[in-house]
């Protein structure tokens, strides 16, 4: 009796250490199939980056070859190798990342060769070399990021830029008494009349064509504020804002509006039309381009304290929901009772 439950303890025993010793292999296994992904996934890391610093490293040389006009003799090669070697955060922060946990790997192994790439990893450099050459990760949309971004490279934000420096900040602000204000109150006493928004409106339309004379039924042309001349660079330009009357009354007063379009604007829509300069990129991100420059445009104007209360800029749809062009008086009837659209609005 005694013996039989012995050897049923014994029994229970040894079953109890098999499931503890399989349990324990299977951790095991499980640990060193986590630790070889991880070294596994350090190795092919530390290859692409040595594959694109290779690649990066041969632009290097292309460049310093092909296209040393570009650059300035004395700082040639240092220019070169700073714009080709650089990274943005986000790489920096993988880089990091990969080297903390390469340096945790090591700590925990004791052996530095289990992230350090084979020979069987770096004979798969070329691959990388390939797929950066075909450019497989750019599309169309790469071209939108690109727009969006806060680079003031784009196509955009350089009309936005001329725009502004070129035309608005000169003629607005005061100077000698012939700022926007000024010449609009001087117009108000002269003709006994009242400008419904004490700013200059600038429509930015998404077809973002503007007729030479604004076409509306509620508006008609009258005669336009004096004309400033401005010296630049040598030259004494004019610079001229149209004024418009609006033909219904609004509270019970007839205003009259000193308004226009974005000139810049007018300038994309006949090279987007035009065979000598049209692209498929600029037909295509027309709607990107417009948007983004009302974004750099407002943030320009609003950021320089002497124009910030100066301009008024209405951006809509050319069209409404039945196809049907839009009438600007309607949409300075609309500003003026605080009815009009927000960007959110319109851009969907």
């Amino acid at each position: 009796m005694y013996a039989g439950e012995m050897a049923i303890a014994s029994n229970v025993e040894e079953a109890g250490n098999a499931v503890r010793a399989e349990k324990g292999r299977k951790y095991f296994y499980f640990r060193k199939m986590i630790g070889d992904y991880i070294d596994t996934s350090v190795r092919i890391v530390a290859t692409v980056f040595l594959a694109d610093l290779l690649r990066r490293l041969y632009h290097c040389v292309v460049e310093y070859g092909s296209n040393g006009r570009y650059y300035l003799p004395e700082d040639r090669l240092w220019v070169i190798l700073r714009r080709s070697c650089t990274y943005n955060n986000r790489s920096i922060y993988l880089i990091v990342g990969f080297v903390l946990v390469a340096f945790f790997r090591i700590s925990v192994t004791g052996n530095y060769r289990d992230v350090v790439p084979t020979t069987l990893f770096l004979v798969h450099m070329p691959l990388y070399w390939i797929w950066s050459f075909s450019d497989m990760d750019h599309s169309t949309l790469s071209y939108s990021h690109w727009i969006r971004d806060s680079h003031g490279l784009d196509y955009a934000a350089g009309m936005a830029s001329n725009y502004f420096h070129g035309y608005l900040k000169l003629s607005l602000p005061e100077r000698k008494d012939d700022g926007l204000k000024q010449r609009m109150e001087m117009y108000e006493d002269k003709n006994n009349v009242t400008f419904g928004i004490k700013r200059l409106v600038i429509l930015i339309p998404d077809e973002m064509f503007v007729n030479g004379v604004l076409e509306s039924h509620l508006l008609d042309k009258a005669e336009p504020l004096e004309t400033q001349f401005i010296n630049r660079a040598g030259v004494y330009r004019p610079f001229k804002h149209a004024v418009y009357r609006m033909n219904k009354k609004v509270n019970g007063r007839t205003y009259y509006f000193a308004i226009e379009g974005a000139t810049p604007l007018i300038s994309f829509f006949d090279a987007i039309y035009s065979n000598l300069s049209a692209t498929w990129q600029m037909q295509e991100l027309k709607r990107e381009i417009w948007l983004k420059f009302y974004k750099h445009l407002r943030e320009l104007i609003t950021t320089w304290p002497e124009t910030r209360d100066l301009i008024e800029l209405i951006i809509y749809n050319s069209h409404d929901s039945k196809g049907n062009l839009v009438d600007v008086g309607e949409l300075l009837v609309a500003n003026m009772q605080n009815k009009t659209k927000t960007l959110d609005e319109i851009s969907h």
